[in-house]
């Protein structure tokens, strides 16, 4: 049994712009996410060899200390938590792997997988993620974000038309 209860998304898109707007105002920065992923590995890999500090990208998330203490970690640890409070509320949550006719469970968590990998890559060397793309660069009104947007939501229609089919009757 398949359950709509979703928000509006004018209402959800209302909330987020005030939200980005205020932190603008109180952190001096937008809201992208890959900065928690990348602080997070740095700290990790730092605990396991104090040297990496040393590292020239690395460095510049622990010169404070601790790479974890920073708002952009809470930022993301809220998403989470929010999402997963959403979802309770909303029933809408359950263990489940979903995929298209003919992939096993093990196939997609390989692509999965992989395709996180890729995505990790590539948001590090963009210098930001798609929220932080979309949200901060949109409303600073960077023309690369803009471009990178645009070029997103073509290739998003692009490749949804050319799948559309494979995923036909999956819930």
């Amino acid at each position: 049994m398949k359950n709509n209860n979703y928000w509006s998304p004018i209402l959800a898109g209302i909330i987020l712009g005030v939200a980005l707007f205020v932190t603008f105002i109180v952190a001096g920065q937008g809201m992208g996410a890959s900065g928690a992923f990348a602080r997070a590995t740095a700290q990790a890999v730092y605990t396991i060899d104090p040297s990496f500090a040393q590292n020239a990208y690395a460095g510049k998330y622990l010169k404070h200390g601790n790479a974890l203490a920073n708002w952009t970690v809470l930022e993301v640890l809220g998403i989470f938590i929010g999402g997963l409070i959403s979802a309770l509320l909303a029933k809408r949550i359950k263990p489940e792997i979903t995929r298209a006719k003919g992939y096993s469970s093990g196939k997609r968590l390989l692509f999965a997988f992989l395709g996180g990998i890729f995505i990790a890559v590539a948001t590090r060397l963009a210098r930001g993620c798609t929220s932080g793309q979309a949200l901060d660069g949109a409303a600073t009104f960077s023309v690369g974000s803009w471009i990178f947007m645009l070029a997103a939501f073509g290739a998003g229609f692009f490749f949804a038309f050319l799948f559309k089919n494979m995923w036909k009757g999956v819930e």
